[in-house]
């Protein structure tokens, strides 16, 4: 899961950018952070989507997670 993500200036971006379905699906899968969003900030159809977390801040090139780092 850490390979989709980069700590860049004390953030931790996402690589997939903000088109990436399927790897903002896989990643959320395996995350034990994520937290469903309300409806009205979800993107993807799959509810279990990184882009449906409500951890997920909006940035220009994708999001940065503010989820707990898991171990």
């Amino acid at each position: 899961m850490q390979q989709w993500f980069e700590l860049k200036q004390g953030k931790r971006l996402f690589l997939g950018g903000s088109s990436n379905l399927q790897a903002a699906r896989e990643v959320a899968g395996q995350c034990v952070c994520f937290a469903e969003d309300d409806e009205d900030e979800q993107i993807d159809d799959v509810t279990r989507s990184c882009y449906n977390c409500q951890y997920r801040r909006w940035l220009s090139e994708g999001f940065q997670c503010l989820g707990p780092i898991s171990e």
